[in-house]
């Protein structure tokens, strides 16, 4: 199937990863990849899809929030038998292991016993929250957009979590180690949050006759109790990772027109070249500032015969 016109489309994930567009389109995490990290990066991480065990807990837990009646047909619960029948923990046995490739191979999302029971019992915690639960109500989840950005005229795409019936605003389910608010503005930051809202807003208001005002992401602990918290991401933020997306645009445009993915560079256009590195402008501010207090004044030997 070809996406050849923008616009909101109900297509199973394994169509919409598979890049659908004419062109080779950009993503949402690509954009990311691109502004922090470099081209190579992210032409090797298009190459190779690798699966790994905190992405599938992750589309385990959207199932599970977001399409509940789809869960059971999507993910497969692994019970493990070790050779004398009796239960295996984890994937330690050959059984468990083949199992779980298997699920894999079926394009299913495997799931450990105690897994599948923790998503259980977040879902429960989450509807039980006032502000969370109405989040998810209503609206559509998982819908593939795909657009032509006007500045560059390369392809765009983004998968939302949910668009809200509404319109008003968007949100997105994210699972952390802590759904403390201020534990979580760190993580928007290290995971580049901030720029996904924005790509979100921008794909929104590119194929529909609005703009979503506020975006807000709906977080929630893996750990016991799991707790909830939702997150308005601020104006400001928002700016900052829409000016991002578009630095990630132009270097895609770049390497697609010059067919070309580069390592690390200033300058695209520069001639690879060795790196003359720094301390961190905090390390070396803590250094001067303990060195003007005398911290690192070599000690006086001691005069033995006084």
């Amino acid at each position: 199937m070809k996406i050849s016109e923008p616009g909101i489309y109900d297509l199973p994930p394994e169509i919409y990863h598979g890049d659908p567009t004419p062109e080779m389109s950009l993503s949402s995490s690509g954009a990311r990849t691109l502004a922090r990290d470099c081209p190579a990066v992210f032409w090797h991480q298009r190459q190779v899809q690798e699966a790994k065990r905190v992405f599938e807990i992750g589309t385990a837990s959207h199932l599970m929030i977001l399409e509940p009646e789809r869960y059971d047909a999507r993910v497969e619960v692994i019970r493990g038998l070790k050779k004398d029948g009796s239960p295996s923990e984890g994937y330690t046995s050959a059984d468990a292991r083949e199992k779980r490739d298997a699920a894999r191979a079926a394009g299913k999302v495997p799931l450990l016993p105690a897994e599948d029971e923790m998503l259980r019992v977040m879902r429960g915690v989450l509807w039980a929250d006032p502000i969370a639960r109405t989040a998810f109500i209503g609206g559509q989840a998982e819908k593939s957009l795909f657009w032509r950005d006007q500045e560059f005229g390369i392809w765009c795409r983004t998968r939302p979590d949910y668009l809200p019936p509404h319109g008003r605003y968007l949100v997105d389910y994210k699972t952390s180690t802590s759904a403390d608010p201020r534990e979580f503005a760190k993580a928007m930051l290290e995971y580049g949050y901030h720029m996904q809202a924005a790509w979100y807003l921008d794909a929104v208001a590119a194929v529909t006759p609005h703009r979503p005002e506020k975006f807000a992401f709906v977080v929630q602990s893996k750990k016991p109790p799991h707790l909830v918290s939702v997150c308005w991401v601020d104006p400001e933020a928002i700016e900052i990772g829409r000016a991002l997306n578009r630095y990630a645009k132009g270097i895609f445009r770049w390497c697609l027109t010059q067919r070309e993915w580069p390592n690390y560079r200033d300058d695209l256009n520069s001639a690879p070249m060795a790196h003359t590195v720094n301390l961190p402008a905090y390390a070396r501010q803590s250094f001067q500032l303990a060195q003007e207090a005398g911290r690192f004044e070599p000690p006086a030997i001691p005069d033995i015969a006084a």
